[in-house]
């Protein structure tokens, strides 16, 4: 649709990185003009990065009237610095690679197991969606599919009842969303440990199953 009405695609991967190398860019094979990503190449480190294609490349260096500098290019007291450069190549060479995206999908995967098996027992009108190496738990079903429905779905008493009871037992999720992400030092263990606590958390607001 971007093509044939001349609009420019923007994908922003800060979130969908998750899907793997080359985030959903690369797993659903979209072809953006713009492709942006956030301190995720970094490990957390302050960093961010972007790629133009060829041709809105092209059409840029094309305007004469721009300045390159502080309009067209990027600068900053962060931009090009060293701490943030060494950090980025450290988790493209050590982290983020095909070989722990394998590993972090399939414990995501699991992840998604343990939590879907425990709702289809419960019979809780809840949902678990998964993108790669991420996996995140919400109150409705099917899962949302936009901001609107996500806004109807949030429950912060369910939510905050969750994250507290599963920190109080040593397994922090992040404080929204309830969202997991696997990382290279993940591990079986920890997974399992999850679907343990997921399940006796939800026993407790339902009742166990007869």
């Amino acid at each position: 649709m971007t093509e044939r009405y001349g609009v420019l695609l923007v994908n922003d991967e800060t979130h969908t990185f998750s899907a793997g190398v080359g985030g959903a860019t690369r797993a659903w094979g979209l072809k953006p003009d713009i492709v942006t990503i956030g301190k995720a190449i970094g490990g957390g480190i302050p960093i961010g990065a972007y790629g133009i294609s060829s041709a809105l490349a092209e059409s840029l260096l094309a305007r004469s009237d721009l300045d390159l500098i502080d309009m067209g290019g990027v600068g900053g007291t962060l931009a090009g610095n060293a701490l943030s450069l060494a950090a980025a190549r450290a988790t493209l060479s050590e982290v983020l690679t095909a070989d722990a995206f394998s590993r972090m999908t399939a414990l995501a995967s699991s992840f998604t197991r343990g939590v879907q098996d425990t709702i289809d027992r419960t019979g809780l009108p809840w949902s678990i969606a998964q993108l790669g190496a991420r996996a995140e738990y919400r109150f409705v079903s099917p899962a949302p599919r936009n901001g609107s429905e996500s806004v109807d779905a949030y429950d912060a008493d369910l939510e905050d009842f969750l994250h507290v009871f599963l920190a109080n037992r040593c397994v922090l999720m992040t404080p929204f969303h309830n969202m997991a992400l696997m990382c290279p030092v993940t591990t079986e263990a920890d997974v399992a440990r999850h679907t343990e606590l997921f399940a006796e958390a939800v026993d407790l607001l339902v009742g166990p199953a007869s």
